[in-house]
């Protein structure tokens, strides 16, 4: 394989499984800094070790392996925080992750990424303040001029109207045309 055609391989894998190779990440580091530093490195030693990845195979498994060890090794850096999760729990995420890995799994996150294009901005807007890290619902509450239970009532519509929409558009898309 030549040089160029091995750049052109490794950018299109990497572009198509990135969200889930940094999903992995995020869900084992407690910082998007810490995250974003073990990305760096992952992407770096994926490049590095991309002659070893066994061409046909399920990259997005063998990245989140790779992600895996750049996790423990920033692990060793940092051990004397409180906030690192046990190496137990690192494998049983990373035996895990695999699922999320499958045609199915990116179907799905194509079809959620086609329902929130067409969701209003306001049912966007609270989503992404719902699942901001370190945001309380209170404060959202605050902001949108509403109750408590509003915020968690109107989520609950927008999730179900989501997944809804999600398993329409994944039938759909096993119709024949």
């Amino acid at each position: 394989m030549s040089l160029d055609s091995e750049h052109s391989e490794f950018a299109r894998l990497i572009a198509q499984h990135q969200r889930s190779i940094q999903g992995y990440i995020l869900a084992n580091v407690p910082r998007w800094g810490d995250a974003d530093e073990i990305w760096q490195e992952t992407s770096v030693r994926l490049w590095l070790e991309f002659d070893k990845f066994e061409r046909g195979s399920n990259f997005a498994a063998w990245a989140i392996r790779v992600a895996h060890f750049e996790i423990l090794t920033w692990r060793k850096k940092v051990s004397r925080s409180r906030l690192i999760f046990g190496e137990d729990f690192i494998e049983c995420l990373a035996d895990q992750q695999e699922q999320f890995t499958t045609p199915q799994a990116q179907d799905r996150l194509k079809a959620l990424d086609q329902c929130l294009e067409n969701s209003t901005d306001q049912q966007r807007e609270l989503l992404s303040r719902f699942y901001e890290p370190d945001r309380q619902v209170h404060e959202i509450a605050e902001a949108m001029k509403c109750s408590v239970d509003a915020v968690y009532k109107s989520a609950q519509r927008i999730r179900k109207m989501l997944r809804q929409c999600i398993e329409h558009r994944l039938q759909n898309a096993e119709l024949p045309s």
